[in-house]
């Protein structure tokens, strides 16, 4: 069964998250079907890509019940394990950033961890009122895979947001340059759309050649070499004592007490 929907709506390729009954957790699968809408929309020559969701979250982060692999114990993750998953979600967020196309992400609901790793990624993004922004998983020792967070919001409120793992609204995400604009959720799919139309007086060339030119900004700011860095770490961070920690208490009570652990345990 596909998590994931694809169509062609005016030239642009609508992409839907469709794993709702999970709340839209970034799993292998998942991520392996958004990577290849991303190729698929290159090959469907679209003027931009759409993501949106069902559900009530635009994605609750990296699937934890995945998350980390295992190793023979079945207790704490695997390295390589992990280091293979890093490198197939990077390719997705890869993937992202180099299609020559913009990539709008409409969001309601939680964005967290690697859901907000996804949604500030896309070229433009979207909140309704709904939405919710954060990486809690800081406080299990985890660390961002990407580490787009300061790209796009600068430095100081990358520090709030990456020290402590807590949430901020759509309108703070708005005060502070996380994303585009908050409007309420009913107006957001017609407020996405009024910007693709927008997008559609500029000459596709112009689109694509402008988008390089930005994504050369953020080269020359250190993007790439952060990302692989953050991709590497944040593996790494799994094999920490509150990394191992978090994921003995998923194995032997279940992921429900692993997330109560990492929200409500002071860590030294």
């Amino acid at each position: 069964m596909s998590d994931t929907t694809y169509e062609l709506t005016d030239d642009v390729a609508v992409v839907q998250i469709d794993r709702g009954e999970r709340m839209n957790a970034l799993s292998e699968a998942l991520v392996a079907e958004l990577t290849g809408a991303m190729d698929r929309a290159v090959e469907d020559e679209v003027r931009a890509v759409l993501l949106t969701h069902t559900g009530e979250a635009f994605s609750s982060g990296y699937d934890l019940r995945e998350s980390g692999g295992r190793s023979a114990d079945a207790t704490i993750p695997s390295v390589e394990q992990g280091l293979d998953r890093g490198r197939r979600v990077l390719e997705l967020f890869t993937a992202i950033h180099e299609l020559p196309v913009p990539v709008i992400a409409a969001v309601r609901g939680y964005a967290l961890a690697g859901g907000s790793d996804l949604a500030l990624t896309c070229d433009l993004t979207y909140a309704g009122e709904s939405a919710v922004f954060g990486y809690p998983g800081v406080r299990m020792g985890g660390m961002s895979l990407s580490l787009i967070y300061p790209f796009v919001m600068g430095i100081k409120p990358a520090r709030e947001l990456l020290y402590t793992g807590k949430t901020i609204d759509a309108a703070e995400a708005a005060r502070i340059g996380m994303v585009n604009r908050c409007v309420p959720d009913d107006a957001l799919m017609a407020t996405v759309w009024e910007e693709i139309e927008a997008m559609k007086l500029t000459p596709r060339a112009t689109l694509q050649i402008t988008k390089h030119m930005l994504n050369d900004v953020m080269e020359m700011q250190g993007y790439r070499p952060a990302v692989r860095t953050s991709g590497y770490l944040a593996t790494l961070s799994h094999q920490s004592t509150h990394g191992r920690r978090f994921f003995e208490i998923r194995e032997e009570e279940g992921i429900g007490a692993a997330i109560e652990w990492m929200h409500a345990a002071e860590k030294p």
